[in-house]
């Protein structure tokens, strides 16, 4: 309890403080808004600055996520490939056996010619038959084969191109890395500004801008005081606003009196 007691105290006597040096200022001097707008143009940049960290951050793990998907898309490209060569290969022997197949037939009707029309006819027929077959299966072969080395074409390329999204994964994550390890720099450099405005200026950022509000209240209430003077009674005037004076009178009363204290001390 004492110790928050103490606390508001310290905090209402930095703000007579620095209202105090606020009504002393010259005109060149640094006006109460200017210095709010110090502390507002601070938190601004450390809140973007984090804002940005907080982007290479994700950054960092949508490229750390992307990569998983792009190595197991490699790794089932490079089976693709590996399965359409070994298809590819397997119809080359189909169509191997397809023409060694028409040759046997060819070997059949030749026999049938040389046993003759009466005895070799069945054979012919046969042979002409097989043939017709084996001609046909070895171009659906051959077409097969050539298909599947254009699909095995492709995958090869599908992979060059996932192997290139990999190398640009990667320089996206150094950059991220990069953008995060300048951005908490960066950061670091506007805590350590805000402390040395702190020290600089005796305030911080609640104090400043309590003083700037307090500012343009006071402001307004000149300008009104000033668009009355002489329309109404002094007594009434001075009626009206000792609810507001008269607090701030004790305030600065007792802000005298413990500067005091410490000076004799």
């Amino acid at each position: 309890m004492l110790l928050a007691m103490a606390a508001r105290k310290s905090q209402t006597r930095r703000f007579l403080g620095m209202l105090r040096r606020t009504a002393k200022s010259s005109p060149a001097g640094r006006t109460p808004t200017e210095e709010n707008a110090i502390w507002v143009a601070h938190e601004r940049a450390l809140g973007s600055t984090r804002e940005a960290a907080e982007g290479a951050q994700r950054i960092t793990s949508n490229v750390v996520k992307q990569r998983g998907a792009l190595d197991m898309l490699g790794d089932r490209a490079t089976a693709l490939a590996a399965r359409a060569q070994d298809l590819g290969a397997g119809f080359a022997r189909i169509t191997d056996a397809f023409e060694r197949l028409g040759l046997v037939a060819l070997n059949t009707g030749l026999e049938g010619a040389r046993l003759g029309e009466s005895a070799g006819k069945a054979l012919l027929l046969v042979s002409d038959e097989v043939r017709a077959h084996a001609l046909r299966g070895s171009d659906t072969a051959r077409e097969l084969s050539l298909t599947m080395a254009e699909v095995g074409s492709e995958i090869s390329k599908l992979h060059g191109q996932i192997e290139q999204s990999r190398e640009a994964s990667t320089d996206a994550a150094q950059e991220a890395a990069r953008v995060s390890g300048a951005t908490a720099e960066v950061d670091r450099a506007l805590v350590e500004l805000g402390e040395r405005v702190r020290k600089t200026t005796g305030s911080d950022p609640e104090t400043a801008r309590a003083v700037a509000d307090a500012s343009d209240h006071a402001k307004a209430l000149v300008a009104a005081l000033g668009s009355m003077s002489g329309k109404v009674p002094r007594s009434l005037l001075l009626a009206a606003l000792r609810p507001v004076l008269d607090p701030l009178a004790r305030l600065l009363a007792e802000d005298d009196e413990a500067a005091d204290e410490e000076s004799d001390g």
